[in-house]
Formats: structure tokens, sequence, C-alpha cells
């Protein structure tokens, strides 16, 4: 199998019109002989931040001397980012061949998989033939039916902090998402609820009593205590702070967000249950040294300075929520100029409310090449029915790029924050490159 039939055999997968359920994942994995049941796992759910939590976990497991698998979605470059070990994407030659098995697997199914669960399939099926340590799993949506949550109970489940988002399947409340996400929690395995509203903490621990009931369970339940943690100095390179229920000294992330301290404490308290009720080895400078060199391209991330670029996924309105108070943070009493491509399918209407009262201009683009993709002329419609900020739209990212920095230009280096997808980071990232090696090339002219 080459690697054009491999993207062949995920991306042709039907997912439209299938029923949602772990059938045919669990029928997939059978034929496959149960890789799902080799490894060890870290289960983590959320509406916003849980990729930036596993990518951390991970990092410090790995720094403990771990062989640590890491399974996320979706990729920001290469395909391959999604199934790690140890920071390292699957290899094409590992992800051909474990393709081809999986395509031999659905051969013998009443139902073909959707892209989805092929994906998951191939992770769990690297990680076993691998032997991993253990395996951090990023639930890909909701979290009950959710093609991750086969898994038999993993040793850490958490949940990250949620929003309203894929209303449609999940629910149109927070307690109808909460109780989604809170079925990854499973008997006998310890949960760590990031800090959040009331609604959603209660379903979460009623979830957790409810599996939990006969005597003979002796599970831990954490909710982190943001109130706890201090911060010592914050930039946008990184932030220093403590977090006495962990450890009593210095913490260094070298992510940038305000959300990403309280992301952090979710895994400090992972790495505490694992060390105290797993007999993990996680010295206090694996876990120091994982997260300052823990990278997660998209989240606030800095890409360019003078004019500062910043690039953030943020594609809905709790993580535009969370974006905005970075922006109050580092960016105070500024407007900014807004490059933004939204997919039609979120709640675009409620993030530009959020950001109107921040921007100078807006420039609105076509995320990528994808069906969903809302048409940048409708977008700029509907920013200026909300605003009275001037909005330009544009047919592709690089000509908003392009524009963003004329644009600052004229505006003694105005910053520039593009949002409302993660799925154009990649792209972003790589013109602004393009745009850097251009304006070398010129000075050196």
């Amino acid at each position: 199998m080459t690697y054009e039939e491999a993207m062949g055999l995920i991306h042709g997968a039907d997912w439209k019109h299938a029923k949602i359920g772990l059938k045919r994942m669990r029928d997939l994995l059978n034929i496959l002989g149960n890789p799902d049941r080799k490894c060890k796992y870290i289960h983590i759910a959320g509406t916003n931040g849980k990729g930036s939590a596993a990518a951390m976990t991970a990092n410090i497991l790995k720094e403990a001397g771990y062989k640590t698998g890491l399974y996320i979605s979706p990729n920001i470059g290469d395909f391959n980012e999604r199934i790690q070990i140890n920071g390292n994407n699957i290899p094409d030659n590992q992800l051909k061949a474990i393709a081809a098995k999986v395509k031999s697997a659905i051969l013998h199914m009443d139902e073909e998989p959707v892209d989805f669960e092929i994906i998951t399939a191939m992770a769990f099926l690297y990680f076993a033939e691998e032997k991993c340590d253990i395996v951090v799993l990023e639930v890909g949506l909701g979290g009950r039916l959710d093609a991750t949550n086969v898994i038999d109970p993993p040793l850490v489940s958490a949940i990250m902090n949620i929003g309203l988002e894929h209303t449609e399947i999940l629910g149109d409340t927070i307690e109808k998402i909460a109780g989604e996400k809170a079925g990854i929690i499973k008997k006998d395995s310890d949960v760590v609820i990031y800090h959040q509203s009331s609604e959603a903490e209660s379903v979460f621990k009623e979830k957790f009593h409810e599996v939990n009931r006969e005597e003979k369970t002796n599970p831990t339940l954490v909710t982190t205590e943001p109130e706890r943690a201090e911060l010592l100095s914050r930039n946008l390179t990184e932030q220093k702070f403590i977090y006495p229920l962990f450890y009593e000294d210095v913490m260094t992330l070298s992510l940038a967000g305000n959300y990403q301290i309280q992301n952090a404490l979710v895994v400090l308290s992972i790495i505490k249950l694992l060390r105290e009720k797993h007999g993990y080895n996680i010295s206090n400078e694996a876990v120091k040294s994982g997260l300052l060199s823990t990278r997660w391209p998209g989240r606030f991330e800095v890409i360019h300075q003078n004019p500062t670029v910043i690039v953030d996924g943020a594609h809905n309105p709790n993580g535009v929520g969370a974006l905005i108070k970075s922006i109050d943070t580092y960016f105070p009493d500024t407007k900014l100029i807004f490059v933004a491509g939204v997919m039609s399918d979120k709640d675009y209407k409620s993030m530009i409310k959020l950001t109107k009262g921040y921007a100078k201009i807006y420039i609105t683009e076509l995320p990528q090449k994808y069906d969903r993709a809302l048409d940048p002329k409708l977008f700029a419609k509907e920013i200026q029915i909300e605003t009275d900020v001037p909005v330009i739209p544009t047919e592709n990212i690089n000509d908003a790029m392009k524009k963003a920095f004329e644009l600052s230009k004229e505006n003694n280096d105005m910053p520039i924050i593009c949002f409302g997808s993660l799925y154009q980071v990649a792209a972003i990232k790589s013109i602004q490159e393009q745009l850097d090696e251009n304006n070398s090339r010129k000075t050196l002219i």
C-alpha cells in the first residue's frame, strides 16, 4: 500500500451518513486482535485544552523515561502528527503497513468504519506493536460514543474545559454536553476535572459516583484549584508559576496564553495520581523539563515579531473567550488586526461578538479547501452586522496575510491575531515563513 492509498482509505470513509456508536469500532478491533487492550492509557476529553494537556502529559512521561504514545486530532501539519511515540510521528512505512492491516480487517466487517474509527484503530495497532509503556489519548468528539472510548478503564480520565459545540450531536446545554464528556469516566479509574462551571462539574461528579458505587472500588476524583496557583511572571515566550498542591518549586511553561496554566494544573494532577497511586517514577525534574519543552502549535502561538503575529486555533465561543482573556493580558488597551476564517457549522456570530471591541480591522478568508468553510464575503457581512469595524474579505489565506502585513505596517506594527479554525494553522505558518524569506531577500538586495 502506498502512502496515497493509505490516505485514500482514511479520507474515503463515509462519516456523514453513519450512525454514531461504538459497535463498528469494537468489531474492527476484535478482528485486529484487540490491540487497544495491550496498553495503559490516560484519556482526555473536553471542548478546549485537551490537545495541550495531552501534549504536556505525554512530554512529561517521555522525560521520565517511559515509551509514551500520543494520539491527537486534528493534525496541524502532516497527517502523521496524529499518531506519535516520544514526540516522533509515525513513520510513513509503518503507517502504510498498519493501514494495509486495517484495510484487510475492514473486509470482514458487516458495516464499514468511518474515517476517525480507522485512524483510531491504526493508532491502537501502532502503540501495541511498539509496546508503549503508556498512551495519552485525546478524545475526538464528545466522549461517551467517541471511538477512543472503547478502551478498558484507563489509569486516569481527565475532562478539560467544556462549552457549547457540536450541539446537534452532543446537546444544546452545558449539562447535556457535560453528560457526553462524562462518558469517558469508568469504574476504578481516577478522574481529574478542570475547574469550571458548577453545572458541568456536578454532572462529572455525579457520573463518577454512579460508576463507583460498589464498596470495593477506590478511585480518586480531583478537581483543580486554580486559586491555589501563583503566577510569578508571564510574557509571550514563557510563563512561570507555582502550584503548591503538586510541588513547591517554580514551573515554567513555554506555551503562551492565560489558559495554558489552567491546562497545566490538570496535567500536574494527572502526574500526581500516576506517581502516588500507580507507581510511576516521575521525578520533579522530569515534570519541570517536560513542561518547559512542550511545544503545541496553533494555541496562542507567536510566529513573528515586529509586528507580532499570533495564530490561535480558537474555533468556538469558548475558545475565542479564552483567546480574548489572553489578549487582555498581553495586549491591554490595544487595537488589533484580526485575520479570521471559520467553518459554516460553528457559532461564528457569538465569536464575532466576543472580538468586536478589540478590532481595528477584520480580514476574512477561506480556511483551506473544506466543504464546511464559510464564504469570506458572507462572513464579512456578518461582521459588519455585528460591528462598525472595517472588514476586508479575501479569497484565500495567502492574500489575507499579505493584506494584514500591509495594514500592520501602516499602523505602527499593529499586532495581528489569526483565529477561527485549527485547519488553517499550518497554512498561516507556511505563508508567514514565505513572507519572512521574501523580506530577507529584499533586505540582502
